[in-house]
C-alpha cells in the first residue's frame, strides 16, 4: 500500500479492484486515438423518387459499413476526432450501391464508459430511383459504452440514428448497431 500511495502515477494507472481487475480500465481519453469499426443497420426511404418508382416496395434497405476514426482527446470525458466509412446498401429492387462518408464527430462521456455520440458530415447515398448514388449532407446521435481492454486499447459497442438530407430527393434515415476497436 505504501509503494501505491507514493506513487501516484503508478496507482492512477492501475485497473485491479476489489474483485480483481475490473473492465473499466484508465479511462483517460487524452491525446491522440485511432479506431476501426464496423456496422449494421437498414436505411429508410423518406424520398418522394422512391415513392414513385417503387410504390408496393418496402422502404427498408439493409446497409453495413467499415469505419476508420482518428481524433483526439480534448479532456477525459470529450473526444473530438473525424470519422470516415465505406460500405454498402444491399437491395434486390437496384442492386448494391456504395456508401462513402466522413464526419467530424465527438464522444461525450457521461459516466465511466457511457457516451453520447455526436457527428455532423457529408455521405453519398442512393438516388430514391436506383439510378446512382447522391450526396447527403446530414449526421448522427449514438449512444453507446466504452469497455476498456487494457491501459491504453477499448472497445465500444453503440447504437445510432444517422439521418442525411439528400437535396431535391427527401431524407435517409439509417439506425444501425455498431462496434470500435479504439487505440488512445
Amino acid at each position: 500500500y505504501l509503494g501505491a500511495l507514493a506513487l501516484p502515477g503508478a496507482a492512477e494507472a492501475s485497473v485491479v479492484g476489489r474483485k480483481g481487475i475490473e473492465i473499466e480500465g484508465p479511462q483517460d481519453r487524452r491525446g491522440f486515438y485511432v479506431g476501426a469499426g464496423i456496422g449494421f443497420g437498414a436505411t429508410f426511404f423518406d424520398s418522394p423518387l422512391f415513392a414513385r418508382t417503387y410504390r408496393d416496395h418496402n422502404k427498408f434497405i439493409p446497409s453495413g459499413r467499415l469505419e476508420l476514426a482518428l481524433g483526439g482527446g480534448v479532456t477525459k470525458r470529450f473526444t473530438l476526432g473525424a470519422n470516415l466509412y465505406l460500405g454498402t446498401f444491399a437491395s434486390p429492387k437496384f442492386g448494391p450501391k456504395l456508401l462513402v462518408g466522413g464526419d467530424v464527430e465527438g464522444y461525450i462521456y457521461v459516466i465511466k464508459g457511457l457516451f453520447i455520440r455526436t457527428g455532423l458530415g457529408v455521405a453519398g447515398v442512393p438516388a430514391g430511383d436506383g439510378s446512382r448514388t447522391r450526396l447527403g449532407l446530414g449526421g448522427l446521435l449514438g449512444l453507446g459504452y466504452e469497455f476498456w481492454l487494457n491501459q491504453s486499447a477499448a472497445l465500444a459497442v453503440h447504437i445510432n440514428y444517422d439521418v442525411r438530407a439528400v437535396p431535391g430527393d427527401g431524407l435517409r434515415h439509417t439506425p444501425y448497431v455498431g462496434l470500435r476497436f479504439a487505440w488512445f
